[in-house]
């Protein structure tokens, strides 16, 4: 069992090695790896504990960089964090906290003048088209995107 044990939280830091997880993607690791629920749970604890594992810090962190690394937005982000077994209130509260700290409208801004730097030739009406393609696969919301798109229109 102590072995056993050894084991798994070798595994465990292991993948926490390559980048913060969610307790939910290292309690999957540990069931893919076929360790017993009890070791699994033993881990997670100790984890915890540790502070190796912390949800609200991992939503917040993973939040921040898909926005300064990325340009995703807020519908975007929350999807993601679901996929990795995150709490819908804790992704809530992250959300706020980070689009908080920046303006979603400033960021969907910045992913769009990056990109039409790279589309001086294409006609007006299929770039404004591909924009709002753009901002929407990035989890923009349609009233961020209109925004941008007019805010753009009026400045040329």
């Amino acid at each position: 069992m102590e072995k056993e044990l050894t084991r798994a939280k070798n595994t465990a830091y292991r993948y926490l090695s390559f980048r913060p997880r969610s307790r939910a993607e290292i309690e999957a690791k540990l069931r893919d790896k076929e360790f017993d629920e009890a070791i699994v749970a033993a881990v997670l604890v100790d984890l915890v504990r540790l502070g190796y594992v912390n949800d609200e810090q991992f939503a917040r962190a993973w939040a921040r960089g898909r926005i300064r690394l990325r340009g995703f937005g807020r519908r975007r982000i929350g999807q993601e964090l679901r996929s990795k077994g995150v709490a819908p209130e804790i992704i809530r509260e992250s959300l706020a906290e980070v689009f908080g700290e920046t303006s979603e409208t400033e960021t969907a801004m910045h992913v769009a003048e990056k990109k039409l730097r790279t589309m001086q030739h294409v006609e007006p009406e299929a770039r404004k088209r591909r924009l709002a393609g753009l901002l929407e696969r990035k989890g923009y919301a349609f009233e961020v995107i209109r925004e941008v798109l007019n805010t753009i229109r009026k400045a040329k």
